[in-house]
């Protein structure tokens, strides 16, 4: 009887910590790794966004989610860009990060009729959103002076 119990405590004894290892190691992340500066605008010229701003009039035909990912570790490593239009997803695209520091654009069709509050987000491969940037699409009031 004693060598049975010997027995199982020692089988414990070698299990147990390998369970906690185990668990510590599927942890799941709370936070992304990548890091965005994200705008969205009219354009894309050399890379680099044109028209920036957060309202935009309806009959602007297509606007640019223009991003510079950091921090991707892995050459194979995807972000979602997620479109929303009155909190219902419109479109998602998925785009490649290929290094440490990479700009990438996904462009939206907005038809004259889609006028309301749109929301855009950075999604990483977990699901984590790295970044979201609202705007509007409707009569752009003059800035006050």
């Amino acid at each position: 009887m004693i060598r049975k119990l010997g027995a199982i405590a020692t089988l414990l004894a070698i299990i147990f910590p390998v369970a906690i290892f185990a668990q510590e190691s599927v942890a799941p992340k709370t936070a992304s790794a990548l890091v965005a500066e994200a705008h969205v605008c009219t354009g894309v010229q050399e890379r680099m966004p044109m028209g920036m701003a957060d309202s935009f009039q309806p009959e602007v035909g297509q606007v640019y989610l223009w991003c510079k990912i950091t921090g991707a570790t892995d050459p194979n490593t995807i972000i979602k860009v997620v479109w929303l239009y009155q909190g219902r997803e419109k479109a998602t695209v998925e785009l490649p990060v290929k290094s440490s520091a990479w700009r990438t654009w996904s462009a939206k069709k907005i038809l004259p009729q889609w006028t309301g509050e749109w929301e855009v987000k950075i999604v990483d491969a977990a699901g984590t959103v790295i970044k979201a940037i609202p705007f509007k699409i409707g009569a752009v009031e003059p800035t006050k002076q």
